[in-house]
């Protein structure tokens, strides 16, 4: 590193070290590395990079000849893997090749002739799969580009509709070789895949190869698609000469099909080439957006900062509040929001606008099926009938586009009720006709005996406390969360049919409807979802797994926070924290279903978390008081302008 300091501009190899240090090499190993600079003046930028990664018994100057097919006007940095090979699973390496890759882009991007935000990972075959977790596990924001010939993401990789690295050492015996920490990859990068379908040696319709298990190609990059922010089904292939492109968000993540085996051919490089061309310098933001503008008003001012310090200290899921994209709001977003202060911005995105009274009419969308569930004969039964999971949609006529968003569950004690169920189709009516589009849905009860993960099993069968209705209800709340997550990732990958903003998205219910608002919206991605494998409910298959989506407000119709201190209790995941929604509780003091007492619990827990909430004490109601008000207001009313309030939506 000393090299680093001692001069401004990269030069070669000698100003690289890339030692590690693990099991096989106690000692410490250095990677060698070849170095290609180019010809010609240098851009006010500096140099792009590309970091070209070898196959299996390849070395790093044979991936020149791909580089310069591919780039123009970069700098090649061609690295040899210890053994010839990448440690992927069953490979004789257990390098660590992910820790060398970041230390090589930390050193790389100390040099002022390299250009920073635009280094490149191309790989061939064993280097198309280091490629492809570097995709997944690399967070630096200057990696603008990953390029996988002739390798998509692999199981142990992609499976269950996320991400994965290994917690530890690969080891092919274990399962999915030992990748079992989910990661969400960084957003924003391109992502190029080339597959053959005539590839001998990497199936591209998917099996097993090389010693691991593949997905398809054209399943692995619909995966990355719907990750990096796709919202909707698979496209169509292009063809194009002897290729078919598969082109999502803008050319940002490709998949280009050929058939030159396990190879690759002019048409596909011209092809890499152009992508890796678009957009060679970022987009001057400071005229693209106004990131400075959290009020989204057009002017950078003082309700903007008071934002800003309501956030100050954030760490986790900050949120627009985090200016400069580091991780957490500190003193550089202050002093970011400060230096543009009084500014008008370029260009204000308007606003979904919603009414005050009920002004559109609304059609009635029912009976969407929005995935699947397994309906056992017994509880996990092998015998099981798969169930189609329903829901209605609520769309105003005539409101125009980018609309918020609200998804209402029924209650019923996770042992009745249904999505039409009078309150609800009364709540989601009101809202609709007020400019949400309102989707109410159905999720499977304790009678339809859903699938339910070993683990739920054992814990609710040891509670002493447990009667036989108890236990059934417990039991019911995992697939009713399982499906009403599955719901919510159905109406983020509908969103352009119904032309939503998923920056307004709200989740409310009623009692056990309002148990699984709180629970699908304070828990992490992958509760309610993973503790269950593909073989267990293949119906998973049809949830819209690899969808996010992000609640900004909850409704709490006398609900309590059981579901989520059930999850975190039996699979030990974090459930609040100072990045859930703000919330909405109406509850009766004498209610003895679901006590007050839960309510006041919640406000609890939200207080000490700084969050936003409000809690309408409905005195001397009892269960289920849809008709209360409170000073003189309804609780429509009332939870129209919490929403309002919180999400800052323009009203008319």
């Amino acid at each position: 590193m000393g090299a680093l300091q001692a001069q401004s501009a990269f030069l070669g190899s000698a100003d690289l070290e890339l030692t590690q240090i693990w099991s096989q090499e106690p000692n410490g190993w250095t990677y060698p590395v070849a170095v290609s600079l180019p010809s010609g003046d240098m851009p006010d930028a500096g140099f792009p990079v590309c970091i070209l990664l070898h196959g299996n018994g390849g070395n790093g100057p044979g991936m020149f000849g791909l580089g310069n097919n591919i780039t123009e006007g970069h700098i090649l940095v061609a690295p040899t893997g210890y053994l010839n090979s990448w440690n992927l699973c069953g490979e004789n390496s257990e390098a660590p090749d992910i820790a060398m890759l970041s230390d090589l882009l930390v050193q790389l991007s100390g040099f002022d002739n390299v250009n920073a935000n635009r280094i490149r990972l191309v790989g061939f075959s064993n280097g198309a799969g280091l490629v492809n977790q570097a995709f997944i596990e690399l967070d630096e924001p200057g990696v603008d580009a990953f390029v996988a010939f002739v390798s998509q993401m692999n199981a142990p990789q992609f499976h269950q509709g996320a991400f994965y690295r290994p917690s530890g050492a690969t080891n092919a015996p274990l399962d999915f070789c030992g990748y079992d920490v989910a990661v969400e990859p960084l957003l924003g990068r391109k992502y190029i895949s080339i597959c053959n379908h005539n590839d001998s040696v990497v199936p591209y319709a998917g099996g097993p190869a090389v010693g691991t298990f593949f997905p398809p190609a054209e399943v692995s990059i619909y995966g990355v698609a719907l990750q990096q922010g796709h919202n909707g089904p698979t496209v169509s292939g292009e063809a194009l000469g002897n290729l078919t492109l598969f082109r999502y968000l803008d050319d940002q993540v490709v998949l280009i099909r050929g058939n030159a085996q396990h190879g690759t051919d002019d048409e596909q490089l011209v092809q890499v080439a152009g992508l890796l061309a678009v957009d060679e310098e970022p987009e001057n933001s400071d005229e693209a957006e106004c990131p400075e503008d959290l009020s989204l008003d057009g002017l950078v001012a003082v309700d903007d900062v008071l934002i800003l310090l309501g956030e100050f200290g954030c760490m986790v899921n900050c949120g627009p509040a985090d200016l400069n994209v580091d991780g957490w709001v500190g003193v550089a977003d202050v002093l970011a929001m400060l230096n543009v202060f009084g500014f008008p911005c370029p260009e204000a995105p308007s606003l979904p606008t919603v009414y005050e009274v009920p002004t559109f009419g609304v059609e009635v969308q029912a009976g969407l099926v929005y995935a699947e569930g397994l309906s056992h004969t017994s509880l996990n039964s092998p015998e099981a009938e798969v169930m189609a999971l329903l829901l209605d949609a609520y769309v105003p006529q005539g409101a125009g586009g980018a609309r918020p968003a609200m998804v209402l569950i029924h209650g019923g004690g996770f042992i009745g009720g249904g999505r039409q169920q009078p309150a609800i189709v009364n709540l989601a009516q009101d809202f609709a006709s007020r400019g949400w589009v309102v989707f109410s849905i159905d999720y499977r009860l304790a009678g339809d005996l859903g699938t339910v993960p070993e683990a739920w099993v054992d814990s609710v069968n040891s509670n002493p406390l447990a009667d036989a209705g108890n236990v059934a209800q417990a039991m019911a709340i995992y697939p009713a969360h399982r499906d009403a997550k599955a719901a919510l990732r159905w109406v983020v990958a509908n969103a352009d049919a119904y032309d939503l903003d998923l920056d307004y998205l709200t989740v409310g219910g009623g009692s056990a409807g309002a148990i699984t608002a709180i629970g699908c919206s304070v828990t992490e991605p992958e509760d309610y979802q993973f503790e269950l494998s593909l073989e267990e409910d293949p119906t998973l298959a049809s949830a819209n797994l690899g969808v996010t989506y992000e609640v900004q407000t909850i409704l709490d119709f006398w609900g309590s926070k059981v579901s989520a201190d059930l999850v975190e209790g039996i699979f030990g995941s974090q459930t609040f924290d100072a990045s859930d929604p703000s919330l909405f509780i109406a509850h009766g003091t004498e209610d003895l279903s679901v006590l007050f007492s839960e309510a006041l619990a919640l406000e609890t827990i939200f207080q000490d978390l700084g969050l936003d909430y409000a809690l309408n004490a409905l005195v001397g109601e009892g269960h289920g008081p849809w008709e209360a008000s409170l000073q003189g207001q309804s609780l429509f009313a009332l939870a129209f302008d919490f929403v309002v309030e919180q999400q800052m939506l323009p009203v008319e």
